[in-house]
């Protein structure tokens, strides 16, 4: 059989499950059993083994039972990184990429601090030199992709990721080497409590878990039934981890620092208000793409 045969039973199957997308799905999966690219499987059609038409077949069933594309092909593309992930681990949506823009983008446009002197984030050669001075903190990091990112893109600070997952921390470090990153930090606990007396940051992130606990069961099947759902229940209003979170943040911000979480649809309003009453200020909320609030942004 060749592969794009494969692929057209493979979408058949899943289309007959009831799996949204099933030609995509369909076409992810039987590349990555045959370890082909797009364009070379449009292009020449090459004929597969019997053992990857076995394999094709065995990914499809998966996936015909809800099992996200994610989970099955062990990995997704963010922000330039491959993150592993597999049950246990939230995985990495597109919009949340926009946080880590949000993060670089407030990073690059400020001041950096050494020593009392300033360095320049428009110049180059000096901002790289002063890197050093950047510390970062990801409150419920999961796969640790948005640290990850972060850290990826300056080398030089100080990074920590904190999850009460042990599971979602093995993901995070896993990523780590298999990114080559290696100046950041995986520590397990509840948002700050891992954290040593004193320590103070000059950016902390969040994607925290915020669908309300009804909405869970109306979830899609392949959230619902596969993902973790201490990464996704937010309590009764979705809102706990904000409360939590923004309650303790000015402890943990040095002066000036800044604090970007991203939100659950429809919830900017209320947390907006939370960052303010907490004396967080110059509080924004930035649209996504598809023109929801979703980054909520403000200093200490």
């Amino acid at each position: 059989m060749r592969i794009l045969d494969a692929v057209r039973a493979a979408a058949e199957t899943l289309e007959k499950a009831g799996i949204d997308d099933s030609l995509a799905g369909a076409e992810i999966l039987a590349y990555h059993a045959a370890a082909l690219n797009r364009m070379t499987a449009f292009i020449d059609n090459p004929l597969i083994s019997s053992r990857t038409l076995s394999k094709i077949r065995r990914l499809t069933a998966r996936r015909a039972k809800g099992e996200p594309v994610q989970y099955i092909v062990g990995h997704v593309e963010f922000c330039g990184l491959t993150i592993h992930v597999g049950k246990g681990v939230l995985i990495p949506r597109p919009e949340t990429e926009l946080l880590v823009e949000e993060a670089v983008k407030t990073v690059k446009s400020g001041l950096i601090y050494v020593n009392h002197e300033k360095a320049d984030a428009t110049d180059m050669d000096s901002y790289l030199t002063h890197q050093s001075s950047l510390s970062f903190l990801d409150l419920c990091t999961g796969s640790g992709c948005i640290a990850l990112a972060l850290a990826k893109e300056f080398p030089g600070a100080e990074a920590i990721g904190t999850d009460i997952s042990q599971k979602a921390l093995r993901h995070a470090r896993k990523n780590a080497d298999a990114n080559s990153i290696v100046h950041i930090t995986f520590r397990k606990g509840s948002l700050f409590e891992p954290l040593k007396q004193g320590m103070m940051f000059d950016l902390i992130v969040s994607n925290p878990p915020y669908i309300t606990a009804g909405e869970i069961p109306e979830l899609q099947r392949e959230v619902r039934d596969w993902e973790p759902h201490n990464a996704l229940d937010g309590g009764d209003d979705g809102l706990d981890f904000y409360r939590e979170i923004l309650g303790k943040a000015v402890g943990y911000l040095k002066p000036d620092g800044s604090i970007i979480m991203e939100l659950g649809f429809g919830q900017a309003e209320a947390v907006y208000v939370m960052a303010r009453k907490h004396g967080l200020s110059d509080a924004v909320v930035i649209d996504d793409f598809a023109g929801i609030r979703r980054i909520l942004k403000a200093k200490r």
